[in-house]
């Protein structure tokens, strides 16, 4: 008979990576995201850059804005009419190391290729990838990794 180790059933409600996954699990959600990252914020840019069909990409930024992934600035340009740029919000800022992993990963086990972009430290210039660092500031290897439920 075998010992199993796995955590205490959680329900899918109180599951973080259920609901982050039922968002994120959207390509077009990633894609909006990556390019507001990228520091695209304009309807017909993003459009251009995903080809994401124009009721889709309205669907998706307006549930967004939603969310609280993005907010709406208004602007105009002479002689048209009012349009909205999309930014990142706080909420969606705090997606970086998440996208940043899925990139790498993503390089590295679909492409098998070297990254066309790299984040850097723009103090020093040096590479910076994603990692597990402890409550002390020291880098944990995955494999040293343990899943332990909260007592509450």
């Amino acid at each position: 008979m075998s010992k199993d180790n796995s955590l205490p059933y959680l329900l899918p409600e109180l599951c973080g990576l259920a609901a982050a996954a039922e968002l994120l699990g959207d390509q077009w959600v990633l894609l909006i995201l990556r390019e507001a990252f990228y520091g695209v914020t304009r309807f017909e840019t993003m459009r251009a850059h995903t080809k994401i069909a124009k009721q889709t990409l309205a669907n998706r930024l307006k549930k967004m804005t939603e969310l609280g992934l993005l907010c709406k600035i208004p602007y105009q340009e002479e002689g048209t009419r009012e349009r909205y740029e999309y930014v990142l919000t706080p909420k969606s800022r705090s997606l970086a190391p998440l996208l940043i992993s899925l990139m790498e990963w993503g390089h590295k086990n679909i492409l098998h290729d070297e990254p066309h972009i790299s984040l850097v430290d723009k103090r020093t210039g040096d590479v910076v990838h994603s990692a597990f660092v402890s409550t002390k500031g020291d880098v944990v290897e995955a494999k040293n990794l343990q899943i332990v439920a909260l007592k509450r």
